[in-house]
């Protein structure tokens, strides 16, 4: 009876057809195995060599006194968002309280423009012709002259009229200021303009003085705010300006020795004794070092401590006198926010302000750095700097907040929409609803992620800012939205993208649940949604957290749609804004990756940072496989 189970057919050199099989399906598997292997060991490798150069650069921007410039740069970084909450405020005021007053002075601006740069000539003609009124000396001439004038006068009249008449409201007053009656008040008024003494009718000079005397204490106390941070900006530019010489001294002198070498070799081999001797001299004027001399470099910066101390000191104080003398009632809900905001921001920088001179008034050039300083700089790094004139960083903390973020928004949004489908799919809907539904909501992932990203950028954006500028919705935060490409721009885009995913996965986990528990809920008399609900649920509640878990995968290794949607701004979101903090813009892991690698050179420290920013991406979506993996094999019943 055994011989009917033994191998049939021919064999070459000892392989038969099943063997030739098996080896070759085995074969793919192996070499998909290896391929695995050697990409994960390229990446890994490349993501590993970046943080020793990152070490190095940190020690030269540490020994050339880079690092201490640096305090004064942040500290200008902080101060610059204080005030420009400021200028927001007092823009945002002026508007909603002088908005008819501000359209007057600003139209004014734009008609003027326009009629002078269209009759310059004219303007020219008439200007001359009143000085020659005016140097006419005999009285004919005179005469001759005021007929000459009043000729120019009257085209002149004629000339503006017209350019009043063609005039469009809607592009003189972009902002949509002024009503009909205003804008024909100011036509009226402009006819007596006259464009050689160039000085604002009545209408918009008394405009101007009635919301300059509104506006009086608010733009006092924003000016202050605005010249607290004079003398830190000049210390900064100065500090920059000495230590990034010093740093260039210092890479010069890492090539000096091959420099100098090379201009040897060449006056070796130069054509004329011309040559040679212009090689030698500049291989003369290269002075090969043991090692730079960073103290006596560094003693340029000896006295910028007490310049800082007496800058920060006095922004404090002028910060203060700024920050009090703020109006307290305003116009519009969106003006008091803005100050409140600059009001609570105000005593944290002023701490900020104070810790950050102590640790400048510590720091020390030659103080060793350690390789965990370098790691931790890299992970929880607030800044990604890149092709910089003064330094590079590489902090991944705004790449990853903004990747965080973006995902969270999706799976907040796909959730509901992808377990309410697959819910009513499997157990609610007739044969010719699964039929339809199913096929149109797996057809969504099919759409290229590109075609999306022009979607989000040409459509969604658009709709998510107008209908965010809707009076009645001002209330939600984050409204009136600043930018239409932004972390919930993004969101939105990924949550249709991760639908797909969740959904099938959900709906395979509720179909494995065993039928006969939902019998067993029906005969006891339960209702179909109970039995959903409190059986079938519950019992595929592993699988459905592994398709989230999957579909978080799926979002947060997302490329195309973040890179056009989200804003590609690298700065850790303002969280100070609550749930606003979604309308602001935002770059991810594999935005930076995309956007930066084609313009990076191969073995520099940005190409392997690039790499290390791949490396957490990949160790991120491996945990969060293993980690569904981990779930459907642990708990009961599940896909």
């Amino acid at each position: 009876m055994a011989t009917h189970f033994k191998r049939k057919g021919k064999r070459l050199l000892g392989v038969g057809r099943q063997d030739a099989i098996r080896y070759f399906f085995g074969g793919n598997a192996m070499v998909s195995i290896l391929v695995l292997g050697a990409i994960c060991g390229f990446l890994l490798r490349e993501a590993v060599l970046f943080f020793p150069q990152h070490q190095r650069d940190l020690e030269v921007f540490r020994l050339t006194g880079q690092e201490y410039a640096n305090f004064a740069i942040t500290e200008m970084d902080e101060y610059t968002e204080v005030k420009s909450l400021a200028n927001q405020a007092f823009y945002q005021e002026m508007n909603e309280a002088y908005g008819i007053q501000r359209g007057l002075v600003d139209s004014f601006g734009a008609l003027s423009g326009n009629i002078y740069d269209a009759g310059e000539d004219l303007i020219e003609e008439l200007e001359d012709a009143r000085d020659e009124v005016e140097d006419a000396e005999a009285e004919g001439e005179k005469t001759l002259a005021q007929a000459e004038l009043d000729a120019i006068q009257a085209k002149w009249d004629i000339f503006l009229r017209a350019e009043l008449e063609k005039a469009d409201r809607k592009t003189i007053d972009s902002f949509g200021r002024l009503g009909e009656a205003e804008w024909q008040q100011l036509l009226k008024a402009m006819v007596e303009w006259d464009p050689v003494e160039d000085e604002p009718p009545a209408l918009v000079a008394a405009a101007k003085a009635e919301s300059d005397e509104g506006m009086a204490t608010f733009d006092t106390a924003r000016t202050t705010i605005a010249a607290a941070g004079s003398e830190l900006a000049r210390l900064r530019g100065e500090l920059i300006k000495v230590t990034t010489a010093i740093k260039d001294e210092a890479v010069a002198d890492k090539s000096a020795a091959s420099r100098k070498k090379a201009y040897l070799d060449g006056s070796l081999v130069a054509e004329t004794e011309e040559e040679r001797v212009e090689l030698r001299r500049k291989s003369d004027e290269i002075t090969v070092r043991e090692e730079f001399p960073y103290a006596e470099r560094i003693k340029v910066l000896e006295g910028s401590r007490e310049k800082h101390k007496t800058a920060v000191e006095a922004m404090k104080v002028d910060l203060k006198a700024g920050v009090a003398a703020l109006p307290t009632e305003f116009s519009s809900p969106e003006v008091t926010e803005l100050v409140s905001r600059i009001r609570d921001k105000a005593p944290v920088l002023t701490v900020y302000l104070g810790e950050s001179l102590m640790e400048s008034a510590d720091w020390r050039y030659d103080e060793p750095l350690s390789w965990v300083y370098s790691v931790s700089s890299f992970f929880f790094g607030k800044d990604w700097v890149t092709n910089s004139s003064f330094h590079d960083f590489y902090g991944l903390l705004p790449l990853f907040t903004g990747s965080l973020l973006i995902s969270v928004i999706a799976l907040l949004v796909a959730i509901p929409f992808s377990l309410g489908a697959a819910i009513y799919v499997n157990r609610l809907a007739g044969p010719a609803e699964q039929t339809f539904i199913k096929p149109v909501i797996e057809l969504i992932g099919a759409i290229p992620s590109v075609v999306l990203g022009f979607f989000g950028i040409i459509v969604l954006g658009e709709a998510l800012r107008e209908v965010s500028q809707v009076p009645w919705l001002s209330w939600v935060p984050g409204f009136p939205m600043q930018e239409r490409l932004n972390i919930l721009n993004a969101g939105l885009l990924l949550a249709l993208m991760a639908v797909p995913t969740i959904f099938t996965l959900c709906e395979d986990a509720i179909n494995n649940v065993p039928a006969s528990f939902s019998e067993a809920s029906l005969a006891l008399g339960g209702s179909k949604f109970q039995t959903v609900m409190k059986v079938v649920v519950p019992t595929a509640i592993s699988g459905i957290l592994a398709a989230i878990l999957l579909g978080f995968g799926r979002v947060i290794g997302e490329t195309m749609v973040v890179l056009l949607v989200a804003g590609n701004q690298i700065a850790i979101p303002d969280f100070s804004l609550g749930a606003g903090v979604i309308t602001q813009p935002a770059h991810t892991m594999t935005g930076i990756i995309a956007q930066e690698m084609g313009e990076v050179t191969k073995d520099t420290i940005h190409y392997r940072a690039l790499f290390s920013v791949g490396l957490v991406l990949f160790t991120i979506s491996l945990l969060i496989n293993i980690s569904a993996r981990r779930i459907i094999r642990r708990f009961g019943f599940s896909a």
